[in-house]
């Protein structure tokens, strides 16, 4: 897994109540489920929702641009944009799988979703990869 030190730094630092952001070699995770527990997270079972590629970038990047609770910027879309590329791009270009805790996204209101952590906000992205697998999820409060 190659996800260069900054981009980590950046990610981690998106103010939250609490950010995890769990990266693991290749045969580390079976499912998602396996992926959430390692992490720390509450495992969503069916409550997982799959998404494509292109979904999965798209809810990543709004999860960093803006908080859950009020939708205030806390970074610029550009930034969220391009850290949400580069943690995507470092599970591998093929046969990567992407699984969120909602339908919806997270920049919309009403925004509803399946709860991974005991904050009354949480959201994030699971991907299993052929460079391995990981998660990016973040809480907040109101």
């Amino acid at each position: 897994m190659d996800l260069a030190p900054e981009v980590v730094r950046m990610m981690r630092e998106r103010p939250a109540i609490q950010v995890w952001l769990t990266l693991l070699q290749p045969h580390e995770a079976e499912d998602f489920d396996d992926i959430a527990r390692i992490a720390g997270l509450e495992p969503l079972g069916r409550a997982w929702v799959e998404v494509d590629a292109d979904r999965a970038r798209q809810f990543l990047a709004a999860i960093l641009h803006k908080d859950l609770a009020y939708k205030r910027e806390v970074m610029t879309e550009h930034r969220a944009e391009w850290l949400a590329g580069e943690f995507l791009r470092a599970f591998g270009k093929f046969n990567s799988r992407f699984a969120t805790n909602s339908a919806d996204m997270p920049d919309v209101f009403p925004f509803s979703w399946a709860p991974a952590t005991e904050f009354t906000f949480d959201a994030g992205i699971a991907v299993m990869g052929e460079a391995g697998s990981g998660v990016y999820w973040v809480a907040d409060e109101d």
